[in-house]
């Protein structure tokens, strides 16, 4: 039985790899070789983690991991000793991907947590993993290029909801996400747009309001 487990992850970790992975770092870097694909099942680790589970903590740079997120909800957080208060800096969506690049590259503290909000399906790369892929396939360093602006990107679009004013800013949360209000803490939601619960419990009655009566 142990050995059917083993085999049945495995043939998941194949049919996500093959079917979202893959054909995502073949078309940014231009092509791929099958020798790739064996190398990345090779050095994946994929696994089912349950609601309220840490999938990584902070810590040593090598210790890290790059994760993607095949299905569930995860918050990013770190604690912030001067204010004394938990910053989340992110709330995924499904088929994100997870990656503290100043560690990766500067071998830097990694300062963020990584915690299920809601079960799911999660594909890990240990950094060290991660160096042998692109050592060994320079040819795919155009796809980590692309992570890297793409969590810039992210990072400046955060920045500017937190500009908004609160109405503004969960109306945009919440139509980027929809149903995540149901689905998770809300809490965690007002934390990560900088606002007391109280008021992004009136936002999000409003949001329902306006989307049950558009016009």
């Amino acid at each position: 039985m142990e050995t059917d487990g083993r085999e049945s992850r495995s043939d998941k970790l194949k049919e996500i790899l093959s079917r979202k992975i893959i054909p995502t770092i073949s078309k940014i870097a231009g092509g791929i070789s099958n020798e790739f694909e064996m190398a990345v099942i090779q050095h994946s680790r994929i696994f089912t983690a349950v609601k309220d589970q840490f999938v990584e903590e902070n810590g040593l740079a090598e210790d890290g991991h790059l994760i993607y997120i095949e299905s569930g909800i995860a918050r990013c957080y770190y604690y912030d000793t001067i204010h004394k208060k938990y910053f989340i800096t992110r709330i995924t969506r499904k088929d994100e991907v997870f990656i503290d690049i100043d560690a990766y590259l500067n071998g830097s503290h990694r300062m963020e947590n990584i915690q299920m909000l809601e079960g799911g399906t999660l594909i890990t790369i240990a950094y060290s993993n991660l160096k042998i892929l692109l050592s060994d396939f320079p040819e795919i360093f155009p796809a980590f290029l692309y992570l890297w602006v793409e969590r810039e990107k992210q990072h400046t679009a955060y920045q500017h909801l937190l500009k908004l004013m609160v109405a503004e800013r969960a109306r945009i949360f919440l139509g980027d996400n929809p149903g995540i209000a149901t689905r998770i803490n809300n809490d965690h939601i007002a934390n990560y747009l900088n606002m007391s619960r109280t008021t992004f419990s009136s936002a999000y009655a409003r949001y329902k309001t306006d989307l049950n009566n558009p016009g």
